[in-house]
């Protein structure tokens, strides 16, 4: 979704971001499409205010947000994955994305921002089970108070394979009643169906059928919570998808300010 700086109260400069779980070889189209879609919908902007369209785009630099534990190994080009001779090249659409490893920075230069950095580092830590006790820890400092400390619980819930009921527990005590209760009323919910052993044994098997929709009816949830409602056209998508792609819904809840941003419609804000 597109973070949008003002300069001079004139230009704009938009900052496209995406998620990433696991080294995509598709990357490079999915930002192609983001960015074409959001030039056009500028275009429609400017031809319903009566102004001219073909000139004076603002910018967008796309940067891809990886939290995954194998390195990254897609070239950050878009050329680069064109197989075509120099000559044919000038006629060819070529960017470059910024890459943001979140396992190369160490916590505390995440963000200064508060809320941002505890955002960041549920992320960094859900394909790391080493750091996940201490991240759940952090997350509370960092996400007290904010609108989306209940959608990271239950991000983290369902990601983290190390941390259990109790130490989710623990690290909410200061939370707010309300927020607290939210959290564990999912917790519950999950621990009686059994979905908790199921989506283990789904994540050792892969793309067996159990996970997807285990992920499914998490990624519902969250969605539920976060935007109060899941259009039917989404709610469709979701029970069709495999697993892979809902991983990369799931990590979209935690910043998405709409539920189309989380499905890869981009919205300025």
């Amino acid at each position: 979704m597109p973070f949008r700086a003002r300069k001079r109260d004139e230009v704009y400069l938009y900052v496209l971001l995406e998620h990433k779980s696991t080294p995509d070889p598709e990357v490079g189209v999915q930002l192609l499409g983001y960015l074409a879609e959001i030039w056009r919908r500028l275009d429609r902007q400017r031809l319903e205010q009566g102004r001219t369209v073909g000139s004076e785009r603002p910018p967008i630099v796309p940067l891809v947000i990886y939290h995954g534990a194998r390195e990254w190994n897609v070239p950050l080009s878009f050329g680069e994955t064109v197989a075509a001779d120099p000559p044919l090249r000038r006629y060819l659409p070529d960017f470059t994305y910024s890459l943001l490893d979140l396992g190369q920075v160490p916590d505390e230069q995440l963000s200064s921002q508060r809320v941002a950095r505890g955002g960041l580092r549920v992320l960094k830590y859900s394909h790391r089970p080493d750091g996940q006790g201490a991240a759940v820890l952090a997350a509370v400092d960092d996400l007290l108070g904010s609108g989306i400390l209940v959608s990271a619980f239950i991000y983290i819930n369902w990601a983290y394979d190390a941390v259990d009921r109790r130490a989710v527990e623990g690290a909410l005590a200061r939370a707010p009643d309300e927020q607290r209760e939210a959290v564990m009323s999912v917790m519950a919910q999950e621990r009686e169906q059994g979905r908790l052993e199921g989506r283990a044994e789904g994540r050792a098997e892969g793309r067996a059928e159990g996970e997807a929709t285990g992920k499914a009816k998490t990624l519902l949830r969250l969605l539920e919570r976060r935007f109060h409602g899941v259009p039917e056209g989404y709610r469709t998508q979701v029970l069709a998808a495999d697993a892979g792609q809902l991983d990369a819904w799931i990590d979209a809840v935690l910043d998405a300010e709409t539920v189309e941003g989380v499905f890869g419609a981009p919205t300025a804000h």
